[in-house]
């Protein structure tokens, strides 16, 4: 959390830390579970997911490429 305030994220600190004081909550393990949950949750979920894939694309952390020949694409559980 401390690299997140470092880089001016405090929605996600405010909303990480709604979600922790809720006890009845239970934070999603998966994207699976994102998406079964209440409307107002699932969309500040998804805009944080998508915030984060924006941040690690912004600073080059992954680039996507075409898979090589004869390999196989791993699935994700």
């Amino acid at each position: 959390m401390v690299h997140l305030a470092r880089e001016g994220k405090v929605e996600y600190i405010c909303f990480l830390l709604a979600l922790k004081a809720t006890k009845t909550h239970v934070l999603p393990k998966t994207f699976k579970d994102v998406t079964k949950l209440p409307a107002d949750s699932k969309k500040r979920w998804l805009e944080s997911c998508l915030e984060e894939l924006k941040l690690l694309k912004d600073r080059d952390v992954y680039e996507i490429v075409d898979l090589p020949k004869g390999r196989k694409v791993v699935k994700n559980c």
